[in-house]
Order: structure tokens, then sequence, then C-alpha cells
């Protein structure tokens, strides 16, 4: 997960947790090449340690203040401080040593206590393309303990059998934010374009549904199909829309430091629950019923699977 520097003090400085920080830039071949490494690494530790990532080219002023001067630098923090970094290309091995080391300095209060979060004073904001899960996670979100912003005008039918979560007032976000006003604490669904539009006074914690591009196009064909409404687009061509909006869409998400968001894949989600409710908890304060979470997933409802 790549962090804004609003995010920075309390995903690392703050948090209970050892904590990996990847200082990398776009230009350097060995910061892309240890992408996958990472991203390997960080769902084995998921449990017990969180591994971040700071672009230094977007967040200049966090990379001056640890003194960052080369990439890949990669620095692991317990308590609030930096206990042992390395610059350079390094194995999973040396990464986990990285964070082995940031949990044995780790104060023991900090390590047996979650962080108290007394009251969510932010939007939670379910977000991504149609038919990606976005339904699927606010019905999550309801079951965890998290009340979910809706006017139920939208209702269930096949294709969401358990209902859209919807409400109407935030399709009309561009011209009429002011719902956002009586949200905090609440879910709401939200298409990605709106996003640009949420006053920026205000924290959300937005939760980005991820699904494979295919399955989603199949998914819009069925329901457009049950729903007697054809469409002339190809596949491809839609393919390349989708593609090319979400590109520009993640190049501008990274400079909204009033958006703290997380990616979740409802691929992974369905293949494996457990660890995606967990990584969503974490996102969102350590509080939520993660059985109750995790039990709402129906597998008979995956349906479009990619083969």
């Amino acid at each position: 997960m790549e962090l804004q520097s609003g995010q920075f003090r309390e995903r690392v400085l703050e948090s209970n947790r050892p904590v990996l920080v990847d200082f990398w830039a776009t230009w350097c071949p060995p910061c892309r090449m240890m992408k996958p490494v990472l991203e390997k690494l960080a769902v084995k530790v998921a449990d017990w340690a969180d591994i971040y990532s700071v672009n230094i080219d977007r967040q200049p002023d966090v990379a001056a203040e640890f003194q960052i001067s080369g990439v890949p630098t990669f620095c692991a923090w317990a308590g609030g401080s930096i206990v042992t970094q390395r610059t350079g290309a390094l194995t999973e091995s040396q990464l986990l040593q990285l964070l082995q080391t940031a949990r044995e300095a780790l104060p023991a209060a900090a390590a047996d206590d979650a962080a108290d979060v007394n009251e969510r004073d932010w939007v939670t904001v379910v977000s991504g393309l149609p038919r990606s899960g976005t339904s699927l996670m606010m019905r999550m979100l309801e079951a965890g303990g998290i009340p979910a912003l809706t006017d139920r005008q939208r209702q269930a039918d096949a294709d969401n059998p358990n209902g859209y979560y919807e409400l109407e007032a935030v399709k009309q976000t561009d011209t009429d934010s002011s719902w956002v006003e009586t949200a905090a604490g609440s879910s709401v669904k939200m298409v990605f374009r709106l996003l640009r539009h949420l006053p920026e006074d205000r924290r959300y914690r937005v939760i980005l549904m991820r699904r494979d591009v295919g399955e989603i196009l199949r998914s819009q064909r069925a329901m457009l199909d049950r729903n007697g409404v054809s469409t002339d687009i190809a596949d491809d061509r839609m393919r390349a829309m989708i593609q090319a909006e979400l590109q520009s869409f993640y190049a501008w998400l990274p400079q909204q430091s009033h958006l703290d968001s997380v990616n979740v894949s409802y691929n992974e989600l369905m293949e494996d629950p457990g660890r995606i409710v967990r990584q969503i908890d974490r996102h969102l304060g350590g509080t939520l019923d993660c059985d109750a979470m995790a039990g709402v997933i129906d597998p008979q409802l995956y349906r479009q699977r990619a083969a």
C-alpha cells in the first residue's frame, strides 16, 4: 500500500505493530523488481506486521525528513522509531529479518495492546467499477459493525439478491455533497469517478474493490441481458476504456491526502476471505467483527468466474 504524507504518522509512527516502509521511485529498476517480493511478503506477515511504500517523488517531504538518499531503501519501524534500514534490492528473507528485528524492538505494551478506536470520525467509502463486489463489501461492513448509509430505493434482484446498498444522494455528489455532513461513522457505496468530488475537509477511508476485468464484462453483459438491454460496444473496446480510466484514476489517487485507501481484490476475497477481512479490519481501525464479515460471503454468488 502506497502511503501519502498525511497517513504516515498514523500508519507508521503511531502503529503498535512492526512496520516496514519501502522508499522507492518509478524511475528505479530495482524498485520495480522489488514490488512482487514485497507483495508476497505482505501476505505472509499480515497477521503481525504491516508493509507500506513511499514514492520519494510524490512525497519528497517524507523522504527528506528521514534522510532517504537512495532507492530502494527499506526502513523497519517499531514504536515510532527506525530500528534498522538497508538500501538496495533485498531477498524476501532479508526483508523478513528487518521486520523481525523491529518486532523484537517493539515495546511490550504496544505489542500486547491493539489501537483503541472509540469513535470512527471518518466516512468509510466502498468504491470500484460496477460488478466488482461493492454491494458485497457493504453487506460485510454492516455485519462487521459499520452501519450502511443507504435509502434502499434500489431493490434486490437476481443480479444482487442481497441488495444494492445504494444512496441516491451519492450519485449527485459532483453537484451536491451535503450528504457527507452526517456520514461520519457510516459506510457508503460510491462509483470511483465520484471520489474526485468528495469535500477535502473531511476524512475518508476508502475500500477500492478490484476484480478481473473479464469477469466484470461478463457480469455486466449477463445483467444487461436479464434486463433486455443491448449494447454495441465490443468487449475489447470496453476493456480498453476501463483500463485507461483506471490508469488515470490511480495516477490521481496518491495525491489526495484526505483519501486513505486500500485495494481489495474480489477474486482474492472469494478465495481467501479470512486474510482479506483481516486486512480490511486493520484499515478501518481494528474493531470489526471479522467472523461475521466472512460469514456473509456466499461462494454460490461468485458467478462469471474466470477460467
